[in-house]
């Protein structure tokens, strides 16, 4: 029987309050875009509605994730030995504010399995990652779980190598999956990974990995350390010297945060007040980093930050008299 682990109580309550934090802001957003895209009588009127159907999509998003784990859950953890490790509901953030919501995590010798779980009750079809679900007699587009479990399964990885988890120039050890456990019918073709119907038939498919071991019994127990006891984005702890004119011989911890957003820009995080942050972005300016505009992190408090690039600045050539 798989051995079942759960991510720590209070990891879990930071990243709920750092996910809520988000969901707050895209809903202020949304209503933004209401006040923008509509007359201002009429955005008078429905900004309040903005934020109710906001709310509903996200709440009904969540309960999708939420309910029928336990069939899922009941068949996994019976049927593997004692080697695999299953890890239900994780949540990850490789990178600032990218969330990886992932229902169940099975870990064993032939590598991770990555479940997206789904719920759905009716008729189903995806193609080439474009799912749609019938209704009546007509098919309607619907949100794609290939592409949802692809995403997580990029975010995985990030965070394993950033961890110095994924194996070096090994074989593939990643196997993103969709399951479906209550649908009345269901039809796939050329999508991304494979999607199952039913816990049996990814079982078989689970097995059917068996015939290769990549990773070692340290190794996954060594990821499963990792995943349960994962916190939010890094903060990396720099230590800075005190300010010149404090002659003093004991250095000043100021709390960095740095990474790359979505789009790939360079950043610094500096918790703490005006004068550490401005500690920071002199060092920046002195390693010829080229740090721009030093700014106040409005969605944190006591936080300030700057972007920057790793490509020095050239002075410029004394003009000839």
């Amino acid at each position: 029987m798989a051995r079942l682990m759960r991510q720590k109580r209070e990891i879990k309550e930071l990243f709920r309050e750092k996910i809520m934090e988000k969901v707050n802001r895209e809903k202020e957003n949304f209503k933004q875009r209401v006040s923008e895209e509509l007359p201002s009588w009429l955005s008078w009127a429905t900004k309040p509605l903005a934020g109710i159907v906001f709310d509903l999509r996200h709440n009904s998003d969540i309960e999708k994730g939420d309910t029928g784990e336990s069939k899922a859950i009941l068949g996994f953890w019976t049927i593997l030995p004692k080697e695999w490790i299953l890890i239900n509901d994780v949540v990850l953030e490789p990178e600032p504010e990218e969330f990886a919501q992932i229902d169940h995590v099975l870990i064993g010798p032939p590598g991770v399995f990555l479940i997206e779980t789904k719920t759905w009750d009716g008729a189903f079809q995806g193609h080439k990652d474009k799912w749609k679900r019938k209704q009546g007699n007509t098919w309607v587009r619907c949100g794609s779980p290939t592409q949802q479990n692809e995403r997580h399964a990029r975010l995985f990885k990030k965070w394993m190598e950033d961890h110095k988890l994924y194996p070096a120039a090994s074989e593939q050890i990643l196997f993103p999956v969709v399951l479906f456990t209550h649908a009345k019918w269901l039809r796939v073709e050329d999508c991304s990974m494979p999607v199952f119907d039913s816990v049996i038939a990814l079982s078989l498919y689970i097995r059917s990995k068996t015939k290769v071991n990549v990773l070692s019994l340290d190794q996954i127990d060594n990821i499963a350390d990792a995943i349960i006891n994962a916190k939010p984005f890094t903060t990396i702890q720099s230590e800075l010297p005190e300010p010149k004119e404090n002659n003093t011989d004991t250095d000043n911890k100021i709390q960095v945060q740095s990474g790359k957003t979505k789009n790939g820009r360079l950043f610094v995080k500096i918790l703490g007040n005006e004068e550490e942050a401005r500690q920071v972005w002199e060092r920046y300016k002195e390693e010829g980093k080229n740090p721009g505009q030093l700014s106040v992190d409005k969605f944190s408090p006591n936080a300030w930050f700057f972007y920057y690039t790793d490509s020095p600045v050239l002075s410029k050539k004394p003009e000839k008299e």
